[in-house]
């Protein structure tokens, strides 16, 4: 009887855990969004893109100032998703650096993470002066092995 109190304790403690805490693993039915924001320069050469990641699926799109240049969707997403599922908690220690003074028509990236209405994990980064070359490294190293699933971005949507 007592190890069956103490075993629903544990399923039940399991239940109410924080979901903002990157330690308790990449939940199967998150929403992975990373989003990289190229410099203000001029069109043929601008590439923004976001890549859009669940377990069933991955999505990128890329455009230059709002014009969508590709619009790509894969879904044999098993090996990619385990791999983010596994290298998740590298993500714990990832946060973002304030420029001292500030950036204007710089790159900048995001990481969002969320299951249903609830933000799991958020970054944004100013590639700004080298403050934030470790996190974007990190991160883009995070979801590669998502963006490996498509072509190269400059063959997607070429200058």
């Amino acid at each position: 009887m007592i190890l069956g109190v103490l075993a629903l304790g544990v399923v039940v403690g399991g239940c109410g855990s924080s979901t903002d805490q990157v330690s308790g693993g990449l939940p199967l039915d998150a929403n992975v969004r990373y989003q990289f924001n190229d410099s203000s320069v001029p069109p043929a050469y601008h590439r923004s893109f976001e890549l859009t990641v669940t377990a069933e699926r991955a999505r990128l799109i890329v455009d230059s100032y709002g014009e969508i240049l590709a619009d790509k969707e894969v879904q044999a997403v098993d090996a990619a998703w385990a791999t983010l599922v596994k290298t998740y908690p590298q993500l714990e220690s990832v946060a973002a650096v304030e420029p001292e003074q500030g950036c204007v028509g710089g790159t900048s990236r995001s990481l969002t993470i969320t299951l249903g209405d609830k933000v799991l994990k958020e970054i944004f980064l100013d590639d700004c002066g080298g403050v934030n070359d470790d996190a974007a490294t990190a991160i883009s190293d995070w979801v590669q092995p998502a963006k490996q699933l498509f072509p190269a971005i400059d063959v997607l949507a070429p200058s």
